[in-house]
């Protein structure tokens, strides 16, 4: 097993700011009730600001099995270095790395399966894998499925109702289901199924707020769970969110209906945008993002860059012949968008040569 540090940690973004950053998947566009109270955020900058002076509250608007983490990312880690200890770790591939990542910490065993084909994701193979190590461990396993829901990097969403219904009925708690939908408010609300931690003990939810409000810079998010809610309160970092992401949650909560009503309007969008980019889209993503294979990726890259744009390499997700695309907003998506057509006439012409 590969140690933690061994890990590439570059998750996508750049520091040149005058580059267009296609590298990244958060939404071009923020709220603009969020925008006049983080202008407005230095009393909580001045305070220590625990989680659990809103938490009660938040509980209310997003159900009372939540407990408010610092961002996907602090979840994944309290994970590895506890649930994950001696556990035997399922990731299908391809997916978000930092799985992995954490998985060394602790982890018995990586279990990595590729299960797309034919451009779409089939859980019968994350079914069978699973049974696979289940039958191999027989009566000591402790198995944790971890995946993306929707998928990084190809933008696919899943409905995982059925699989987890056939694991509690055969396995019980003892396999357990991460799954992290960090992109789930890009899927139009129309078809997504709502997985509900109360019917399924052996599922682990994580959240963020990161993506679909365009702010990496704030670290905040969620996680639902019926079993392990006391794990997570018990091991996230005291003051995580810190004043941004607590003056974050308060504005959310204060503007419920405003918050909701930018993210169908941000569903709307990013599907008209997709849309666009039909021709070159190679899996069917529903979110901010897409894939396109465009052959020499190094080439590609260099050639966009000269163009003051960038896209995200796929090398990490084994995958050595596409880029991932963050897609923006329309004068800048027609700029790349023009540059894809061109590098399409390109490639055909080196083929035919």
């Amino acid at each position: 097993m590969n140690g933690a540090n061994n890990f590439h940690k570059f998750h996508g973004g750049i520091k040149d700011e005058d580059i267009l950053d296609f590298s990244i998947s958060v939404n071009p566009f923020v709220p603009e009730f969020i925008l006049q109270v983080l202008g407005k955020k230095l009393q909580n900058l001045r305070r220590y600001t625990y989680v659990e002076w809103i938490e009660e509250d938040f509980r209310k608007h997003f159900g009372s099995n939540s407990v408010i983490i610092s961002g996907a990312t602090e979840a994944f880690h309290i994970l590895g270095w506890t649930l994950m200890e001696d556990a035997h770790v399922i990731i299908p591939t391809p997916n978000y790395t930092e799985y992995e990542r954490v998985a060394t910490f602790k982890a018995k065993e990586i279990i990595k399966v590729n299960y797309v084909e034919a451009r779409e994701i089939e859980l019968d193979i994350l079914k069978n894998i699973l049974e696979t190590t289940a039958s191999r461990l027989k009566k000591h396993k402790k198995i944790i499925v971890i995946t993306g829901n929707p998928n990084n990097p190809t933008g696919i969403y899943k409905d995982y109702s059925i699989l987890l219904e056939w694991s509690l009925s055969k396995y019980g708690t003892d396999v357990i289901f991460v799954i992290d939908e960090a992109f789930i408010d890009f899927v139009p609300e129309k078809l997504r199924i709502e997985l509900d931690e109360r019917i399924y003990p052996n599922l682990i939810v994580i959240r963020s707020f990161t993506k679909i409000l365009g702010l990496p810079g704030v670290r905040v998010g969620y996680v639902k769970s019926v079993q392990f809610k006391e794990l997570f309160e018990k091991y996230r970092i005291p003051w995580a969110i810190g004043g941004d992401g607590y003056t974050l949650l308060e504005a959310i909560m204060e503007n419920k209906e405003k918050y909701e009503n930018f993210v169908r309007q941000t569903q709307q969008y990013f599907a008209e945008q997709r849309e666009r980019f039909s021709e070159f889209i190679y899996f069917l993503s529903l979110t901010n993002y897409i894939v396109v294979k465009v052959g020499d990726v190094k080439k590609f890259i260099a050639k966009l860059n000269e163009e003051r744009m960038h896209a995200r390499e796929m090398f990490d997700f084994g995958i050595n012949d596409s880029v991932r695309i963050g897609l923006k907003k329309p004068e800048h998506n027609e700029k790349i968008l023009k540059f894809l057509i061109l590098w399409w006439k390109e490639m055909k012409r080196w083929i035919n040569q």
